[in-house]
């Protein structure tokens, strides 16, 4: 991924924790194309609520390095996995 390019949350998500489960409920144009909530993690809710203002993949794996207290390579890994999945599923956009 290139590091010039900045990620945001796309808006159609909105973010919600349901008895204890931390969720995404798509709405708007999103709503229309996935049917259903996606169940998120407590790593997956880091990066998510950090993607409301726009960040590089760099920015971001050095955040998610420092919040879980993890080497570069394997911060690196765990955030590109997750922007790919989101970017797969329209749940954040490339600005």
């Amino acid at each position: 991924m290139d590091d010039k390019v900045f990620f945001r949350r796309n808006p159609d998500y909105i973010y919600r924790e349901i008895a204890g489960e931390a969720v995404l409920v798509p709405t708007g144009k999103a709503a229309e194309s996935f049917f259903g909530i996606i169940s998120i993690n407590s790593t997956s809710v880091f990066l998510w609520k950090a993607l409301e203002k726009g960040h590089s993949l760099e920015e971001l794996s050095e955040m998610f390095a420092q919040e879980y207290d993890l080497e570069e390579e394997q911060s690196l890994q765990d955030v590109t996995e997750f922007l790919d999945a989101a970017l797969a599923h329209n749940m954040i956009f490339q600005c």
